[in-house]
């Protein structure tokens, strides 16, 4: 890369800021891709429910099961109790296509992690579905900065799908509140690799105090904090350790080279 492509796509980096509440991660995004006219999606409990078919007469899908109950991620079998093998199982489907957003591979989907959602019709190819996270089971607030998780915040069909390989992310401030009781809060950053699926922490440091709010300039402190290569993405997460009720709010550059 030469200085004049680097500089470019500086300037033309687009300046993002996300917002997340309790309740408001989005852990999974996820779409239906197969040849019936409809497909339902429900989360009971953390378990997920795949159907398709007709439209008012859907089935369940055969093609997804963590263990041995048909169109159902039970979170509790040894095949479904962490986000990224529940992302691979739907993914094992031809049906369906799905994406982790603000959670990590490792992170457990056990106990009911992910919210509750009645039963919602899809439309084939084109509509997503987002997932989200239980702050009080997940006891964090995460973000993910990409251009997939930019997509599916702003719930714009079908873009987050598009890949994320033609971005650089640069941290550029954070500020957190956590009402956290006792124990501790943390603040993390883990840099992504979304071919590999690594995840390596690369930030750390102790977040405020229960009910204080934190301000973190990462511009002041390093000149701005960088995915670690191209098509890498970063992700931001306030951790309570027995307790985790507040928000985030996340400022980051998108550079598209």
């Amino acid at each position: 890369m030469n200085y004049e492509t680097a500089a470019l796509a500086d300037i033309l980096a687009k300046r993002q800021a996300s917002y997340v509440p309790d309740d408001e991660n989005i852990l999974i995004v996820l779409r239906y891709v197969g040849d019936e006219d409809s497909a339902t999606v429900t989360v009971s409990g953390g378990d997920i429910t795949f159907q398709h078919g007709d439209l008012a007469a859907e089935a369940v899908d055969a093609t997804i099961d963590s263990d041995d109950d048909d169109g159902v991620i039970d979170v509790s079998d040894a095949g479904g109790n962490t986000m990224g093998k529940v992302v691979d199982l739907i993914n094992g489907s031809a049906n369906w296509e799905a994406l982790l957003c603000d959670c990590l591979r490792a992170d457990a989907s056990t106990a009911a992690k992910i919210l509750d959602v009645g039963e919602t019709t899809l439309t084939p190819n084109t509509e997503t579905m987002n997932l989200n996270g239980d702050t009080s089971a997940t006891l964090n607030i995460s973000k993910l900065c990409s251009y997939r998780s930019l997509q599916a915040f702003l719930g714009t069909s079908g873009t987050p799908f598009a890949g994320d390989s033609n971005y650089y992310v640069q941290l550029t401030n954070m500020q957190s509140y956590n009402t956290f009781g006792s124990g501790t809060n943390i603040i993390q950053v883990y840099d992504i690799d979304p071919v590999e699926n690594t995840e390596k922490l690369i930030y750390q440091r102790p977040g405020a105090a229960t009910t204080v709010e934190k301000d973190i300039d990462f511009i002041s402190d390093m000149d701005g904090l960088d995915s670690i290569a191209k098509g890498h993405m970063l992700l931001v997460r306030m951790i309570g350790s027995t307790a985790c009720t507040g928000w985030i709010n996340v400022a980051w550059k998108l550079k598209e080279y």
